[in-house]
């Protein structure tokens, strides 16, 4: 599956390339409602979507949602998180473990990390991330599917910031496609730890990540007349957690982070120039 070749000439001496990278939830939303929402218009904003290896895992037992994924109309690669981490952090074993390390703080995980704490990058398993990968998450297996909690979350996120320090010049921006709300919790560990004197892995900041939320999807889709208010309520059929941005006249605002009920935000997006939508 490995891409890294492909990425490096996509990328490298570019400027101002938008990423998007897609988790199995928003995929799973974005072919239900494929009707309502057209591949044309939803990737034309991007110049390249990415999908890790343990995000494709969870969907590829889907026709359905392969189909959908393969017509995507923009440059799309899959990254294998063994074959294609590595290269972007220059080989980097140690490096690369300890990213991963503190982009999971799950205790399989942790449990994981810590037999090679004291371990040379030499004496490392040549085989550590599939190690990872099978013995730091937790595991259900059904009779079609095998499923890691959070692997997907973990492979995206450690790609975005694994991307945003080899290509740093490059890139404008990386949307990551998640409604999964622990991802943000999970970035902002990941800064804060990755970045501390005790580790100084020099994860940047910049350029920017920003989340493509099933809500900022919707919320979108309406202020650009992409589908109307009253189509809302067949695709957000439950409450979500959402943080978002509400403008007053006087030119302040102040920043929400609740549980929105949809009704609720049917009429958030009848105003448009009311509300911002983060996530």
């Amino acid at each position: 599956m490995g891409s890294y070749r492909d990425i490096e000439g996509e990328l490298r001496g570019k400027t101002n390339v938008r990423i998007l990278i897609l988790d199995t939830g928003n995929i799973q939303f974005l072919y239900q409602y494929s009707d309502v929402l057209p591949q044309s218009i939803l990737f034309q904003p991007y110049d390249i979507v990415l999908i890790p290896g343990w995000v494709h895992a969870e969907y590829a037992h889907h026709t359905g949602k392969l189909q959908y994924v393969s017509a995507i109309p923009t440059a799309l690669y899959y990254i294998d998180e063994v074959e294609d981490y590595l290269p972007m952090i220059g080989y980097q074993d140690k490096r690369l473990m300890e990213l991963f390390r503190v982009a999971s703080p799950f205790s399989e995980s942790q449990r994981f990390f810590n037999q090679y704490r004291n371990v040379p990058a030499e004496d490392l398993p040549d085989d550590w991330i599939d190690l990872y990968y099978e013995n730091g998450f937790l595991t259900r297996q059904t009779e079609t599917l095998i499923t890691k909690k959070n692997a997907g979350e973990v492979s995206i996120l450690t790609l975005a910031f694994l991307l945003l320090s080899h290509y740093r010049n490059e890139i404008s921006n990386i949307s990551i496609a998640t409604s999964d709300f622990c991802v943000i919790s999970l970035k902002n560990r990941l800064l804060r730890e990755a970045n501390s004197p005790n580790l100084a892995l020099s994860v940047p900041q910049t350029p920017p990540i920003s989340y493509l939320s099933k809500d900022v999807t919707l919320f979108h889709a309406v202020k650009t007349g992409l589908t109307l208010p009253d189509s809302i309520a067949r695709m957000r059929q439950n409450p979500k957690s959402s943080i978002y941005v509400e403008h007053f006249r006087d030119g302040s605002s102040t920043l929400h982070e609740v549980v929105v009920e949809t009704p609720t935000f049917i009429e958030m997006c009848r105003k448009p120039h009311k509300y911002t939508i983060i996530f």
